[in-house]
């Protein structure tokens, strides 16, 4: 099925244990054993890194495409190391945007920053995942890695995201796409998903209105 729900011990908030590119999906080592299977419908390697020589929250720490991989300043050099092995660049942020999962939303065709980042920081997530990146809010939010889902096909947008600025991310991203919720009204629908452009994994507590309406923008319905 393109299109399935998941939770990780119960949790529907699944995009905040693991996160996808269309070549690699990151997850937690800690992930409950059925969360980890069900991933295998994105069709590629589930990768279990630690974050600082321990699990974390890999949806969080991390933003990625098929080029390159963000990682928090934390991280050992052998986690890097590890990345790299896999035919990415990697790259670490500073402690203040070490949550690189919510400062950054990236496919491989564009990417939308954290307004707050600097100039130079913007060149190094730009030259390390190989796109344009956009420093710009979503909905309000200074943190559009925590509002927008993006994959090759579609992106979901927080549900206050207007047509204005769906019309301007979709020029970014290059790629449609529409504003929703997730996991039952949650409007920060990264954490509620983990999705690539073969297959969309939705938190478990999603209404049969938010997966059709999800699967549609992802280019999946």
């Amino acid at each position: 099925m393109p299109v399935s729900k998941a939770s990780n011990f119960g949790n529907p908030h699944i995009g905040l244990f693991a996160k996808a590119s269309d070549g690699l999906v990151v997850a937690d080592a800690s992930c409950s054993p059925k969360f980890i299977k069900s991933l295998s419908v994105l069709g590629c390697e589930v990768a279990a890194p630690s974050f600082g020589g321990v699990g974390g929250l890999a949806g969080l720490f991390c933003a990625l495409n098929s080029n390159g991989i963000i990682l928090p300043s934390f991280v050992e050099k052998s986690e890097i190391a590890s990345f790299k092995k896999l035919g990415l660049n990697a790259i670490t942020m500073p402690g203040r945007f070490s949550a690189t999962g919510n400062n950054i939303a990236a496919n491989d065709f564009g990417a939308i920053a954290n307004p707050e980042l600097s100039a130079q920081d913007t060149k190094r997530i730009s030259d390390c995942l190989g796109v344009e990146v956009v420093r710009r809010s979503v909905a309000g939010y200074l943190t559009p890695g925590s509002c927008l889902l993006a994959t090759n096909k579609g992106f979901l947008a927080h549900n206050r995201a207007g047509e204005e600025e769906l019309k301007e991310l979709q020029s970014i991203l290059r790629v449609g796409g529409a504003n929703c919720t997730l996991n039952t009204g949650t409007a920060f629908v990264s954490i509620c998903a983990v999705s690539n452009s073969h297959a969309a994994i939705l938190g478990e507590s999603s209404t049969g209105f938010e997966v059709g309406r999800a699967a549609g923008a992802l280019g999946m319905g």
